[in-house]
């Protein structure tokens, strides 16, 4: 019987055969495996209504805080200085959020973009507007604010701001 030798570029050719066909295995059977469970977030949106607004407080630090009776309202919106008087809140239904950010400068606007409870936990989503170089403003310190009635939910709260740029030109 004759037997011949497989030349080196032969034995190559056929191991990366081999290692090709058990890749090509291996995807399919990764392709098999049960699908991963994904996790689903639940949030629930807290519809909220402006409550008052303005540019100026009585405090020099950021506030993102939540009131939950008349008598925690009555301290919070001591810190700031509404253009018109808030109104009344039946506190049995609902809360107030608060958010004061202090600026150098005046044309700033915070805005309550979103408040969700989210499995729990009550997120209040904001945004800084803050105006551009191309914007001619006040050069005195402001506390642009905005405080929102929302319906009534227990939980933590976390605040997240966001910052937008503003462009004066036209």
């Amino acid at each position: 019987m004759i037997r011949y030798r497989a030349s080196k570029q032969q034995r190559i050719q056929g191991e990366a055969k081999q290692v090709l066909t058990l890749l090509v295995a291996g995807l399919f059977l990764a392709g098999c495996a049960p699908p991963a469970e994904d996790t689903v977030e639940t949030a629930e949106v807290l519809v909220f209504e402006r409550l008052g607004m303005g540019h100026s407080g009585t405090v020099r630090d950021t506030v993102e805080a939540i009131a939950r009776s008349a008598a925690e309202w009555e301290t919070l919106q001591q810190a700031v200085r509404p253009m018109e008087p808030f109104r009344e809140v039946d506190f049995t239904q609902y809360m107030v959020a608060l958010v004061a950010v202090p600026t150098e400068s005046g044309g700033y606007i915070v805005e309550v973009e979103s408040v969700e409870d989210l499995d729990g936990e009550i997120q209040v989503s904001y945004v800084l507007n803050t105006p551009q170089s191309d914007c001619v403003t006040l050069a005195a310190e402001a506390m642009p604010f905005q405080a929102v009635v929302v319906r009534r939910a227990e939980g933590e709260v976390r605040f997240t701001r966001r910052i937008a740029r503003y462009s004066c030109e036209l």
